[in-house]
């Protein structure tokens, strides 16, 4: 238990600090995209403090009046309702103001979708087919199958609506997290108001991909942990770990929950409803572990089973190894653009040179991974100005490149006057605006609270259970390939922190006033 208590301890001070960066960056600087281009090359420009000081002032004026007034503590309902229909809302004038199209590797894989149904698996067979450099994306290929069996190939319409379905489930299922969490009407409540900001998050509904399609299933998997934790019961955990593996099938990058929902099965002592002591035996704990490994080496072995059958390969290729990414992370911006760590075609490059051979190119990046180590040693500095930077661009972009991508899927084809001032006029200035507020809101409460754990040096299960995946986020895109676009799923999960830490806050400014709330 002493072990325990120092290690979350020690979680909480680094994404402290992390939280304390971007709080100063997201003050000093803003983020933006260039439309029109190919690449994502966020450009730094100052920020306009006096304008960002008194919007954020007046935001938690509303809120401190709100809280004054009792609207958190008796109307937590109504306000979740607010929330999600705002959600559901701003979605759907995104879909069909826009009517986007897959583009990039999305439009890619839509492609092979489309060749996989008419029977053509030369994307996998061939040594030069995108499945076979990167088959990890088989499992959401066989996904898009099954989307194109139901409503038909190309109804681009159905996969928004589903990817609609899986942000609002996301957000239905954040609320019922934060009730586990803190059990708090009045922290819920906040959260509620707080997901009408987080447009960076609705924005993504237009990009068809397995980045929100997983999302739904993963915080699923989240939820349900919680409740086994406190309850116990086996089917919370079993359904934790049928859930995760659905999401890692769609989006590999789930893999990183996977990690925090195992550790948190070895560390927990969960705790009933009313805050007595429930020591889960650890011989469930293991099997519950077990049991979600095997769901999700199962489902990953079972899609490449079925794909060994009808394309007739023995077995499925390895592809560019993971490696390649590490030594992609590792390296600096280059003069076209991109920033530290970003995608620059390394992966892809160095696995041709290597005629595609995974072994060999696994030794080549292995080489420049120790280049890169050697540099980093006899530059400590240069090394912690690499690190500090590329952390900052992934994580204090109050966009997430969600603005640059709204460009992508809607340049082929012409938009209403509505799609067009969401995307490049008035209606994109406003979105920006209001994500560039919401980001210094949300971080000043995530710090608020993380402070507030500091100094009581006492933190919930279930809290930390999110706080492990945020944390693992940030350090596993430290040294793989870097893109705010990846930290957006893990952004989304401070909310309950932002909301907590700014219920402080808003108890502290009526303490200042001597007045009870």
């Amino acid at each position: 238990m002493k072990f325990k208590k120092v290690f979350n301890m020690a979680i909480c001070v680094c994404l402290l600090i992390g939280a304390l960066l971007v709080l100063g960056c997201s003050i000093l600087t803003t983020i933006s995209y260039d439309m029109g281009v190919e690449n994502d090359w966020p450009h730094y420009r100052k920020e306009n403090i006096p304008l960002l000081i008194l919007l954020l002032a007046a935001v938690i004026f509303v809120l401190y009046l709100l809280k004054k007034r009792e609207v958190f503590s008796k109307n937590r309902k109504k306000l979740l309702i607010l929330g999600l229909f705002f959600c559901l809302a701003y979605c759907l004038m995104l879909i069909f103001s826009i009517r986007p199209l897959p583009v990039n590797d999305s439009g890619t894989l839509d492609d092979i979708i489309n060749s996989f149904v008419g029977g053509d698996y030369s994307e996998l067979t061939n040594k030069d087919g995108y499945l076979y450099i990167w088959p990890f994306q088989l499992g959401y290929v066989l996904f898009g199958e099954g989307m194109s069996a139901i409503f038909g190939t190309k109804n681009y319409i159905a996969w928004d609506l589903v990817q609609l379905l899986s942000i609002f489930v996301t957000m239905w299922l954040l609320d019922k997290i934060c009730k586990e969490c803190f059990d708090d009407e009045e922290i819920c409540a906040i959260m509620s108001l707080l997901s009408m900001g987080v447009l960076f998050f609705y924005n993504y509904v237009t990009y068809i991909y397995g980045d929100i399609l997983s999302m739904a299933p993963q915080t699923l998997a989240l939820y349900l942990m919680i409740r086994f934790m406190k309850t116990g019961e086996q089917r919370y955990g079993l359904g934790s770990g049928l859930s995760i593996a659905v999401a890692v099938m769609i989006k590999t990058n789930c893999e990183i929950a996977v990690i925090a929902l195992l550790m948190t099965l070895l560390m927990i002592n969960g705790l009933k409803a009313k805050d007595e002591e429930q020591n889960i035996k650890p011989s469930k704990r293991i099997l519950i572990a077990v049991c979600m490994l095997i769901f999700v080496f199962g489902i990953k072995t079972a899609v490449n089973n079925h794909y060994k059958s009808v394309t007739g390969l023995e077995e499925i290729p390895k592809g560019s190894p993971s490696v390649s990414h590490i030594a992609m992370g590792l390296q600096e911006r280059d003069n076209d653009g991109g920033e530290d760590g970003w995608y620059n075609e390394y992966n892809y490059d160095v696995f041709h040179a290597n005629d595609n051979d995974t072994e060999r190119t696994k030794k080549a990046a292995m080489e420049n991974i120790k280049e890169r180590l050697q540099e980093f040693k006899d530059r400590p500095l240069h090394c912690g100005k690499f690190f500090v930077r590329k952390f900052l661009t992934q994580w204090a972009d109050s966009e997430c490149i969600s603005t640059r991508n709204l460009d992508l899927v809607s340049r082929h084809h012409e938009m209403s006057a509505l799609g067009n001032s969401l995307v490049f006029g008035t209606g994109s200035i406003v979105i920006k605006w209001v994500m560039n507020v919401f980001m210094t809101l949300c971080y000043l409460g995530v710090a608020t609270y993380l402070i507030k754990v500091l100094r009581n040096r006492q933190v919930s299960d279930a809290e930390m259970l999110m706080l492990l995946l945020i944390f693992g986020g940030m350090v596993f895109h430290e040294f793989w390939e870097g893109s705010s676009r990846y930290a957006m799923r893990y952004y989304i999960y401070q909310l309950p922190f932002a909301a907590c830490g700014l219920k402080v806050l808003l108890g502290l400014t009526n303490i200042h006033k001597l007045k009870k709330i």
